[in-house]
């Protein structure tokens, strides 16, 4: 592949200046190496002087025809993503979305620190994407994340691939990798196999987990009495409904950010003797931690304000609002790492936790430095957290999946569930909860699994009252969960199952041998080909976005 326009642009000095960097002419500021091949372009710059880069940016030719499919990948784990026409832009649920403005992505996506074009938010992406036609595949990816996130455009009027690097803020003084991409064609295993290989990615080898999450069932009330219940509820059921791994979610915290203080009046004797009893009922203990975020009630914003994320005019980040007035903590002060490991390692060695659900890690590249990229940001405290839990079970959630893959044991993959199928204004954001689009965006994540990770689903809600969905909707579900093959937990009130419930049930873990042959769209319908017990069936999904 050759671009067609390759710029640079950049400050020196205070002043602003634009180079084109497919010139023959030398280079005035920078010494430059640019290779281009049929599958490979790749671009270093080495400054003369140090250099804050604005933009660096690559244009690509390319065809599409009627059939085409269109595949982007989101910013992070949440960010909607699926295979789109190439009319995306003249759909109903485009213009609706031009209607509702295109609201920012609550500081959980990219909308805050990149202007992709407004007139097709769909057909932009970030690390990788394809065009599909049939079952042949037009890979485009970078190899090179762990730098700088790079971000993928698509122009179908104009037939046009744009590349950006995200390198704002960054000051240089060494040499510059600005792309190392890959253009790859053949089949979905082809491509993916190659993608994989070409990063020398090695997944950690998870296996499939059933286990049981207090979330869906209480949400953040939970308390010492409620989880002693559940346990004993769980182990009750073990023989019919067994469960290997107990995950205490969100809840048990004074405050978020306050890990090792209880909420009040809630747990009187603390987190770790309710690690014990699930460890004596025979499962593992799991814990929920958003280690890069805390609110306004915790101990880290009253009593450690130099903890947290600045921007340039001195005003603090903010990490999710539709969720919690919460802010990113900066995870280059020293001083909080040291409070991060030390909690760390008290619920690994001193209560027993054993698997650890990192949640919100976005919050940790939000703000490039004049050090780091976002990328480098994020890649420092992925390995941050690994090495503080050592070898314990770790599941990523809302984290730039490439950057996760070969980290994390399991990962989330889509956005989180949302009680109603669909619920209204989902189109508004990309990060929107909508158990509808956590659907489509785990099948069209299927290649990660055993590439990249494991695939983390949520939860399975068989008789759980927090869903508003019928039994179809319960089931269709529950057989995708099962064709991930990865980790699926429940907060159903399993002493309440019926004779159908068990059937749904035992529906979820028989999937796991199944094996998706194909998945496609066809009149309106995602169509989902696979084949179990030597039996080819289809799931049919209605789409609606």
């Amino acid at each position: 592949m050759k671009p067609t326009i390759a710029t640079i642009t950049f400050l020196q000095n205070g002043v602003s200046r634009t180079l084109d960097l497919l010139s023959d002419e030398t280079l005035p500021f920078f010494t430059k190496q640019l290779l281009c091949e049929e599958e490979y372009v790749r671009l270093a710059l080495e400054p003369k002087k140090a250099v804050e880069i604005s933009e660096i940016k690559l244009q690509f030719p390319c065809t599409f025809e009627r059939q085409d499919s269109i595949f982007m990948n989101g910013f992070q784990s949440w960010t909607v993503c699926k295979e789109y026409s190439i009319d995306t832009t003249k759909g109903v649920v485009e213009q609706m979305a031009k209607i509702l403005k295109h609201a920012p992505s609550d500081q959980c996506g990219d909308r805050d620190f990149t202007d992709y074009p407004k007139q097709n938010r769909w057909l932009h992406g970030v690390s990788y994407g394809y065009i599909r036609r049939e079952k042949d595949f037009r890979f485009f990816a970078s190899l090179s994340e762990n730098r700088g996130f790079t971000f993928f455009d698509i122009d179908t009027d104009a037939g046009i691939l744009s590349v950006r690097k995200d390198l704002q803020k960054r000051i240089f003084t060494d040499t510059i990798h600005a792309f190392d991409l890959i253009f790859l064609k053949g089949t979905e295993a082809e491509v993916f196999d190659r993608y994989f290989r070409e990063l020398e990615i090695e997944p950690a080898p998870a296996r499939p987990v059933t286990g049981y999450t207090t979330w869906y069932r209480h949400q953040q009330d939970i308390s010492e009495k409620k989880l002693l219940a559940d346990i004993k509820e769980v182990s009750d059921n073990a023989a019919k409904y067994p469960c290997s791994v107990f995950f205490i979610d969100e809840g048990y915290e004074n405050a978020t950010g306050d890990w090792l203080v209880p909420k009040k009046n809630y747990f009187p004797h603390g987190v770790a003797p309710l690690v014990k009893k699930i460890l004596a009922s025979k499962m593992k203990a799991g814990i929920w931690i958003a280690p890069f975020i805390c609110d306004k009630k915790s101990d880290i914003y009253k009593h450690h304000r130099d903890w947290l994320l600045r921007d340039s005019s001195g005003n603090l980040v903010a990490a999710c609002r539709s969720w919690k007035d919460c802010y990113c903590i900066d995870i280059e002060n020293l001083a909080f790492r040291h409070h991060m490991k030390n909690v760390l390692l008290t619920m690994r060695d001193d209560w027993g936790i054993s698997y650890f659900k990192f949640d919100f890690l976005f919050a940790a590249c939000l703000l490039p430095s004049p050090t780091k990229t976002r990328a480098e940001k994020m890649c420092e405290a992925i390995e941050f957290l690994r090495s503080c839990v050592g070898h314990s079970v770790t599941i990523a959630c809302g984290v730039p999946l490439i950057l996760a893959a070969g980290k994390f044991d399991y990962c989330q993959v889509s956005c989180d569930y949302s009680p109603d199928w669909y619920p209204a204004l989902t189109m508004a954001c990309r990060e929107q909860n909508s158990t509808y689009r956590a659907v489509v965006d785990t099948i069209m994540h299927r290649q990660l699994k055993g590439r990249a990770f494991s695939i983390f689903n949520n939860v399975t809600p068989i008789n759980s009252k927090s869903f508003l969905l019928d039994s179809d909707k319960r089931i269709l579900l529950s057989m995708i969960q099962g064709l991930t093959n990865g980790m699926i937990l429940t907060s159903d009130e399993l002493n309440k199952f019926t004779a159908e419930d068990t059937v749904l049930w035992n529906t979820v873990h028989s999937f796991r041998d199944a094996e998706i042959k194909d998945v496609y769209t066809q009149e309106q319908e995602l169509i989902v080909e696979y084949e179990l017990n030597a039996q080819p069936q289809k799931i049919r999904i209605p789409i609606l976005e």
